[in-house]
């Protein structure tokens, strides 16, 4: 009688975890927005569930005037400034996308390369300080 009783806490227990688990990685999923030969620019980083979106086709000398949308992983961020507020790049285009601290593809202070088919939080220096993007050939 001890054993069932031991045995029939330990499936419990075993269930709770396994639901708080699997609850725990749909907060953290990632739907990608952009298609072939897009990027997009995240309000929030990875840990932040990406929120908003800005999805870019061509370079951008200067994100002054551009706004996140709503995106697949959330409206956090909707009506922003794209400008010195991305927090994370998801890159589908076909070469190199990098972010720029300036405006008019200005690496002075900082930028950060993108690599083809791959998504990146900002580092801490471009985090909220992005101001331009640009496509770099393949």
């Amino acid at each position: 009688m001890v054993i069932r009783k031991l045995i029939s806490a330990v499936v419990v227990a075993g269930a709770v975890a396994t639901a708080g688990l699997a609850t725990a990685g749909e907060a953290s999923a990632f739907t990608a927005d952009c298609k072939g030969g897009q990027v997009c620019l995240y309000y929030n980083s990875s840990d932040y569930g990406y929120g908003a979106v800005y999805i870019e086709n061509t370079s951008i000398e200067n994100y002054a005037g551009l706004t996140f949308k709503a995106g697949k992983n959330g409206s956090s961020g909707a009506g922003v400034a794209v400008k010195n507020h991305a927090a994370a790049v998801d890159n589908h285009w076909y070469g190199t996308f990098n972010v720029f601290y300036n405006s008019g593809w200005d690496c002075s202070v900082a930028c950060q390369a993108i690599p083809m088919n791959t998504r990146r939080d900002l580092n801490s220096k471009l985090k909220n300080n992005n101001a331009s993007g640009e496509f770099v050939g393949p």
